[in-house]
């Protein structure tokens, strides 16, 4: 009976040394906790169907039986068998439903849990799909493929443009009015060229490219944090995608009447490139357009071939000497002694200065123009957040990657969802019903009752380890006795093998 026990022994600790690393028993252990999770709750989603077919109106919804379902979840996929039943409607018609998948909101995205498709489209913000479907099959106990995570991405961006048409719809028929009241608001937009693919890149496109727009508001500018030297936005809300002027103009507009009080906004500083979809409509009274100090300086930079000039020629544009500028030009277009190439690149600069003459001078610097104290905690600082908005954007969706318009679209509106606030909430919004009262209820008793129920298990299953003295200890001793003691005195229990 000593030998097979021993050799046991030897085993495990050639499987300890050898084989198993703590990676595996993390992974194993975590298998095991989500076996029970869903285990736990394909027993609460069972019980709120049969709750569910108790409550029904049992004159419209006939009962037709039960189908087994599988359900996406973080666990892995969980089965559920919940019942089918034959709908009539008033006019007569009939349908098949299913009141669970009603009540948890599992006909938007099919049987994925929200956490599940949350987590998903998050990484798709920064990571290619493929890199995507390993980390969430690696982190989650839930296996899918790049196909999988792609139409994720393109069911909740195409639930993102029906609510932002929504949203465009309400403000058209003057629906919508926010109570949220700030003296100033910030809007920039700018454009990101991307390569298309298949039948986008035959339409519109410039070289097998098109422009994306995009677009943030805010409220100004505090500190990262206190002594902080670098700032963040306040209340952002961004917008993206394949779309007219007009559509992007409404859109931001949409969203501003949806949140603010606009009575009470008395400047609304636009700040782009000078690209006429950018400048379209903004000329009320409360409008005012800055050129984009970043491209003002790389138009500059760009034309001029002096270096040395640079810096003083933007100098006197930001201070309104365009007469000073303009003579400049001229004198640098004769002194190029004709050449074509200089005097083109000149006069592109001139004209772009003549173009966008009213949105150079910074709007803190210009007269007739009073701003009303920040907020507190807000500054109103030097615009031009947009660039950064826009690496953000190109970070996933430039670099040897090429797209349909719609799947474009239906990228960067999740990732202008990311860069605003509340990104968890709003994805939950889209994609995960609320419960009912009763059931809400129902799920804390039995998360409790789960909790309670699994710590007694876990304590009942794990015994003390058995200790034990020598062998032969407090017994008569004889001389075989004698030398078995004698040889558990001179070896350690590990030495203790057959060899």
């Amino acid at each position: 009976m000593l030998k097979p026990q021993i050799t046991e022994v030897r085993d495990m600790t050639s499987l300890t040394k050898d084989k198993l690393t703590f990676k595996e028993i993390e992974r194993e252990f975590y298998k095991i906790g989500c076996d029970v999770a869903k285990m736990l709750l394909q027993r609460y989603l069972e019980e709120m169907d049969t709750e569910l077919a108790g409550s029904r109106d049992k004159e419209r919804l006939r009962h037709k039986g039960k189908k087994t379902t599988a359900i996406k979840t973080l666990m892995g996929e969980v089965s559920v068998e919940r019942a089918i039943y034959r709908k009539v409607k008033d006019e007569g018609s009939q349908e098949y439903v299913y009141l669970l998948d009603e009540a948890l909101g599992l006909d938007t995205i099919g049987f994925m849990s929200p956490n599940l498709v949350e987590k998903i489209v998050d990484y798709s913000c920064e990571m290619s799909y493929r890199d995507v479907a390993k980390a969430v099959s690696t982190l989650t106990n839930q296996p899918i493929s790049h196909q999988g995570v792609w139409n994720i991405v393109q069911a909740v961006g195409e639930k993102q443009s029906d609510a932002e048409k929504a949203l465009v719809d309400s403000f058209k028929r003057n629906e919508l009015s926010g109570s949220k009241e700030v003296p100033v608001l910030f809007e920039e937009a700018d454009g990101l060229w991307l390569s298309m693919q298949g039948k986008s890149r035959e339409k519109g496109s410039s070289k097998g490219r098109k422009e994306l727009k995009l677009s943030v508001t805010y409220e100004g500018c505090n500190q990262r944090y206190p002594s902080s030297k670098e700032y963040k936005t306040v209340g952002k809300m961004a917008f993206a995608g394949y779309m007219t002027s007009e559509e992007m103009k409404c859109l931001r507009d949409a969203a501003v009447y949806q949140r603010y009080n606009v009575d009470e906004i008395k400047y609304r500083i636009l700040n782009g490139d000078g690209a006429s979809w950018i400048r379209r409509d903004h000329d009320q009274e409360t409008d005012i357009f800055q050129l984009d100090p970043f491209h003002l300086a790389q138009a500059v930079t760009r034309n001029v071939s002096d270096k040395k000039l640079r810096r003083p020629l933007v100098k006197w544009l930001k201070a309104g000497e365009f007469e000073k500028v303009f003579k400049k030009l001229e004198e640098l277009k004769y002194e190029s002694g004709g050449v074509a190439k200089e005097v083109e690149k000149l006069s592109t600069l001139e004209q772009y200065i003549k173009s966008n003459l009213d949105g150079i001078v910074p709007y803190k610097d210009r007269e007739g123009i009073t701003l009303p104290d920040a907020p507190e905690g807000i500054e109103y600082r030097t615009l031009g957040t947009m660039e950064r908005q826009v690496r953000v954007f190109a970070a996933r969706m430039k670099g040897g990657k090429s797209w349909s318009e719609k799947g474009a679209t239906h990228l960067s509106k999740i990732i202008a969802l990311k860069m605003g606030e509340d990104f968890k909430e709003k994805i939950a919004g889209l994609v995960s019903g609320k419960l009912p009262e009763r059931f809400t209820e129902r799920y804390i008793e039995t998360l409790s009752n789960s909790r309670s129920g699994l710590k007694k298990a876990v304590k009942t299953s794990l015994y003390p380890v058995h200790r034990g003295g020598l062998p032969y200890t407090n017994c008569s001793v004889t001389r075989g006795r004698k030398a078995i003691r004698n040889l558990f005195n001179l070896k350690t229990f590990s030495e203790m093998i057959y060899r």
